[in-house]
C-alpha cells in the first residue's frame, strides 16, 4: 500500500489527513478508483444484513451482563442491610430515650 492510499484510507475513516495529499491521490486515475471501490464496499456491508445482529447481540448481551451484576450487587447489599439491622433488633431491646410515669391526678 502506498501513501496515496493510506491518505484515502485516513480519508474515509474519518482520521487525521493531508488535504494537499489526499488533492494529489485523487489527481491520480488509480487513487479516484480506490475511493470509488472503499465507497462501494462501505456501502455494501452497511446493508448487510449480517453485519447488524452482531453489531447488536453484543451491545444486547453487554447489557444482559451489566443487568445482572446490578442485580446480584443490589441483592447482596440488600440482604447485608437487612441482616444487619435484624440482628440488632433481636439481641437487645432498644435503650429508652424518656421514661413515661403514670400519674392518676390524685395526690
Amino acid at each position: 500500500m502506498n501513501d496515496r492510499h493510506e491518505v484515502i484510507s485516513a480519508f474515509l475513516d474519518g482520521e487525521a489527513f493531508e488535504p494537499t495529499a489526499l488533492g494529489k491521490a485523487l489527481a491520480d486515475p488509480d487513487g479516484r478508483a480506490m475511493l470509488i471501490d472503499l465507497l462501494a464496499l462501505r456501502h455494501l456491508v452497511a446493508e448487510s444484513p449480517e453485519a447488524a445482529p452482531v453489531r447488536q447481540r453484543r451491545v444486547g448481551r453487554l447489557l444482559y451482563a451489566v443487568a445482572a451484576a446490578a442485580i446480584v450487587l443490589a441483592s447482596f447489599v440488600g440482604y447485608s442491610l437487612g441482616e444487619r439491622q435484624g440482628a440488632a433488633s433481636v439481641d437487645a431491646p432498644p435503650t429508652p430515650t424518656r421514661v413515661v410515669r403514670p400519674t392518676t391526678g390524685w395526690k
